[in-house]
């Protein structure tokens, strides 16, 4: 069994990779902007872009940071309990 101290750690580490995963979230949602863009722009031929795929990317993107948003109190309250 873990006791409290090694669930605090599993804790942080989760949460640690849970920002990481934001981070990349962060960095695609800039390059799928971009691409929108260019697509609203004509800078991209139509028929090379698939608009259902592009909906379903940033509906990802919004879910994951729907998600580590609510998920943050948890987290820092696990986190800061053995401060």
């Amino acid at each position: 069994m873990l006791d409290k101290y090694d669930k605090q750690i599993m804790f942080e580490y989760l949460w640690k990779t849970i920002n990481f995963f934001y981070g990349i979230m962060i960095i695609l949602s800039i390059l799928v902007g971009i691409r929108i863009l260019l697509y609203f722009l004509d800078g991209i031929p139509k028929e090379k872009t698939s608009l259902s795929g592009t909906i379903i990317v940033i509906a990802f993107i919004v879910a994951y940071v729907i998600f580590r948003n609510l998920t943050k109190p948890y987290f820092e309250k696990k986190i800061n309990e053995r401060k």
